[in-house]
């Protein structure tokens, strides 16, 4: 995944607008929920994103503005505020406080810190604003709660790998950053599958923090390192680094894991025939857009959920070679909707964003 940088600055995007269905689809009626005040405005809403630092952030604020840009959604949107803080919890603490000062009606939170925003929530909903945690986790009960991949994600990633594997073989793992949530979900999930499965050896581990560019390095260095690694298991976003490492190499292919990037699918094609497997799971990429409708449906008066499920498709070799798509950009992930969801964005709509943020 290229590294995407940018400045900690808030971007006011105003949305066009028309009549936006306000159900949540796949959502258990059961669930605990709350219940906001009934109102038909015109909504401005906040997006405050930490690390920014891969393509996948990139795509999350593309898939977010893609819906935003809808016909049935636009009119209930009346400005996009959008901070990229950068992965300091202060800067991101001061990015929400200053969405809080400028009168948000909704805060789509992509934390930091499964804790260190707390208190920001807090201040936000004291302050009548809507708060929806999406693709990080937080620990505070006055927001509500995209589901983000984790532990389920990290097995089925595992899994994948053991398959193609036959069960035994030395590995190396990539994951994502030290100390993260996610990547502490996922490793919580793929060494499950791996302790059950002792034919399977971890040889090293390393933290690209899911950069493309960061873990096509690390991978060359592991090359340098070893000469028995059997499989790479990545935690997603630093699959085609990957690839590119072993090209560079020289070195026969061997099984590797990643998610529903194009670019990866499409590498699957290319060197199938020079003994490159993968499998790759779905990263749910429209958690952001579901964060939005989730918001909207809160402000308008829907009892919405505390807690929004989202769903993962897997993709064998074979699967992914038929969802490679040349005309999309290599860093785009597939998964860009879930009808049951309520968002039917595709990946041709998400991409339109993403290559205007290039």
């Amino acid at each position: 995944m290229r590294l995407r940088s940018r400045p900690a600055a808030l971007a006011a995007v105003g949305v066009a607008a028309a009549a936006m269905v306000l159900s949540l689809p796949g959502v258990p009626a059961s669930a605990a929920s709350r219940t906001a005040a009934p109102s038909a405005k015109a909504w401005v809403i906040g997006v405050s994103n930490g690390y920014f630092g891969n393509t996948a952030r990139v795509e999350y604020e593309a898939e977010l503005k893609a819906y935003a840009a809808l016909p049935s959604v636009a009119p209930h949107i009346k400005k996009l505020i959008i901070n990229n803080a950068g992965t300091s919890v202060a800067a991101q603490i001061a990015a929400v406080d200053g969405m809080i000062a400028e009168h948000v009606n909704a805060i789509i939170l992509d934390s930091n810190s499964t804790t260190g925003l707390n208190p920001a929530i807090a201040a936000a909903h004291q302050a009548g604003i809507v708060v929806v945690a999406a693709n990080d986790i937080v620990t505070s009960k006055l927001a509500y709660h995209v589901e983000t991949v984790g532990n389920q994600f990290g097995q089925a990633m595992a899994k994948g790998l053991v398959s193609l594997l036959h069960g035994h073989g030395n590995i190396v793992v990539l994951r994502g950053i030290a100390g993260n949530a996610v990547d502490a979900a996922e490793a919580s999930g793929f060494n499950s599958v791996f302790a059950k499965n002792t034919g399977i050896h971890v040889l090293a581990t390393v933290y690209p923090q899911w950069d493309d560019a960061q873990a096509q390095t690390d991978m060359a260095s592991l090359l340098s390192r070893y000469n028995n690694i059997n499989g790479v298991f990545t935690e997603g976003g630093m699959e085609q680094g990957v690839v590119r490492a072993y090209l560079a190499a020289h070195r026969k292919f061997v099984p590797v894991t990643g998610t529903d990037e194009n670019g990866f699918a499409c590498q699957l094609k290319q060197y199938q025939s020079q003994g490159l497997e993968g499998v790759q799971v779905g990263t749910a990429i429209y958690a952001y857009a579901l964060a939005l409708k989730t918001a909207l449906a809160a402000l308008s008066g829907a009892k919405v959920p505390n807690f929004i499920p989202i769903h993962w498709t897997t993709w064998s070799t074979a699967q992914s070679i038929k969802n490679c798509n040349p005309k999309l950009s290599p860093g785009l992930f597939l998964q860009t909707a879930d009808p049951s969801d309520g968002i039917s964005l595709t990946p041709a709509q998400v991409d339109k964003y993403l290559s205007a943020a290039h």
